[in-house]
């Protein structure tokens, strides 16, 4: 498979300021609908790094979302955690 992880992001979804729930419940609708209008394209999902000593548990939520939603081929084709840890990089199936 190619590098994709170098394109720009067609579209970024920020998931600062949610609870766990919220930002994997609108994580997934932002993925379904990114997926339909824009297939194959790659999309940023901001999760932020978690609080020093906290952990980062919308981090850790999506990242379990992004592996069910890619195992089971439901819009995400690949995905990967970006260098600075607070986003992912998606990239949408065709």
């Amino acid at each position: 498979m190619w590098d994709w992880s170098g394109r720009a992001p067609a579209a970024v979804f920020d998931l600062h300021g949610q609870t766990v729930i919220e930002a994997a419940a609108n994580a997934e609708r932002f993925l379904r609908a990114q997926a339909r209008a824009r297939p194959g394209a790659v999309v940023r999902l901001v999760t932020g790094r978690g609080k020093s000593g906290g952990g980062a548990p919308i981090r850790t939520r999506v990242r379990s979302l992004l592996r069910g939603l890619k195992d089971e081929r439901r819009g995400v084709k690949d995905f990967v955690l970006e260098e600075s840890e607070g986003s992912y990089l998606v990239l949408l199936s065709e």
